[in-house]
């Protein structure tokens, strides 16, 4: 039964009667959801018709927790259970922004600049345990999911360490094929239960487990791939393996949440260029939220006096994206490039890589942001569905992936097309299998 308990909402949250509505709903629903990912206030404004008090941007730090949650969402909708899924950075007051906006500023300063990133590799652990992100959520997390009695799904290690401290039962995903040591800070708690994408990743966490002094029972650690949205391979239109032999190759690039590899992706653009000229290659270029990305594309094009098409001309020959916040960035790479592209052109990350295969695509892997994307891309070169992107001799790469036999008589883009066909219905039960195991933990309860 839910908790009548009554609490004042505290003074200073944003969003105040927002969150005790949201507070509500997840005291009820079945499946309670909670990520750190970003903030979407307009949609939030939307839904409870409370304006936010304050002129506050959005921000945004990474699009694997949202696009993770929300696989969770879309698949509890598919099996009609009831959901409710939270961010609270929302809900973070005026008075404690600064600190969201540093961390969120740092991340994107990391991102841009190899030489900081070098510095952030090696600091990467103590840099995380220090950002100032984890005091700013900490008061309204704790206010919404006060009531929660169920197991919650976390999606962040810093949303499940706080909801652990509080007593909360917590399902917590690992995001990654990598277990950093936060993910182990209530590794005694029976509480905690562990959802990770691979046997390798449970055999590292109950490894580093005990290195770190506890001792895991394999039982809490259950392998459920990663959560891959559903509709991904529902809108997969772009299903022909030989298509690529009788029209253009069509290639997305992406980058991710803070804006990573954009030196890389600029030397990416202007040696592609003759493959756009000769209309061998479609290519359709993901901004995600950043202006700066929109612009590099935009000036990118007009320098070349290559044509941008409109976003939903599917035979345009250069095209643009950029979502005005995380919700529509995740809705555009479903509704317009997933079903659409041959290839990706990303980062190996745990949601765009595996979301990329899960729509039959290859891939051709940018620099990797940390160790984690090194076995994400390690995985999928295994899998044979993804190759290292040569940015200095693009053109020759193509022309040799598309028309070189390499096994078969077949080229390597025939043949990673084929088996990433093959990957499609695995790889896309993530999100389910988390789901089944928190029922299974809810019967426990």
């Amino acid at each position: 039964m839910p908790n009548i308990d009554h609490e004042i909402v505290p003074d200073n949250l944003e969003f105040r009667r927002t969150a005790h509505e949201e507070r509500h709903l997840l005291e009820t629903v079945q499946v309670p959801i909670v990520t750190v990912s970003a903030t979407f206030k307009d949609e939030l404004e939307q839904k409870f018709g409370e304006k936010p008090e304050g002129e506050i941007q959005d921000v945004t730090f990474s699009r694997a927790h949202y696009s993770m949650a929300n696989a969770i969402v879309v698949a509890a909708t598919k099996k009609r259970k009831t959901f409710w899924m939270i961010d609270p950075t929302n809900y973070v007051s005026s008075h404690n922004w600064p600190k969201i906006l540093f961390t969120e500023r740092m991340g994107r300063l990391i991102a841009r600049n190899p030489l900081l990133k070098d510095i952030k590799d090696m600091m990467d652990t103590r840099l995380r345990n220090q950002l100032p992100l984890t005091a700013a959520i900490k008061a309204p997390l704790e206010y919404v999911t006060h009531r929660i009695e169920k197991p919650i799904i976390s999606l962040h290690y810093e949303a499940g360490n706080i909801l652990l401290a509080k007593g909360k039962t917590v399902l917590q995903v690992v995001t990654d094929p990598h277990v950093r040591p936060q993910y182990l800070t209530h590794a005694d708690n029976p509480k905690l239960t562990w959802a990770v994408f691979d046997d390798k990743t449970k055999a590292e966490l109950i490894e580093l487990a005990y290195i770190l002094g506890h001792k895991v029972k394999e039982e809490r650690v259950v392998v459920t791939g990663s959560p891959v949205d559903p509709r991904i391979s529902a809108k997969d239109r772009n299903r022909a393996i030989t298509g690529f032999k009788r029209r253009a190759l069509r290639l997305a690039i992406t980058t991710g949440g803070l804006g990573q590899n954009k030196p890389e992706i600029e030397t990416l653009l202007h040696n592609i260029t003759p493959l756009l000229k000769k209309k061998d290659l479609q290519l359709a270029c993901f901004a995600g939220v950043h202006d700066d990305f929109e612009k590099m594309f935009t000036e990118y094009a007009q320098s070349h006096q290559i044509k941008i098409g409109a976003n939903n001309d599917p035979h345009a020959v250069f095209r643009v994206f950029r979502g005005k916040d995380i919700i529509d960035a995740n809705e555009i790479l479903l509704d317009y490039l997933f079903p659409w592209a041959d290839g990706f052109i990303t980062k190996p990350s745990g949601d765009m890589a595996y979301e990329a295969v899960a729509a039959g695509c290859f891939l051709l892997t940018l620099e990797p942001w940390g160790e984690w994307e090194e076995n994400i891309r390690a995985h999928f070169e295994g899998l044979g569905v993804s190759v290292r992107i040569r940015a200095t001799d693009i053109v020759r790469q193509i022309q040799a992936l598309q028309t070189m036999p390499v096994e078969k008589n077949k080229p390597w883009i025939e043949l990673a097309l084929t088996r990433a066909q093959k990957l499609v219905k695995p790889i896309s039960r993530g999100a389910y299998n988390i789901l089944a195991l928190h029922t299974k933990l809810l019967r426990q309860a």
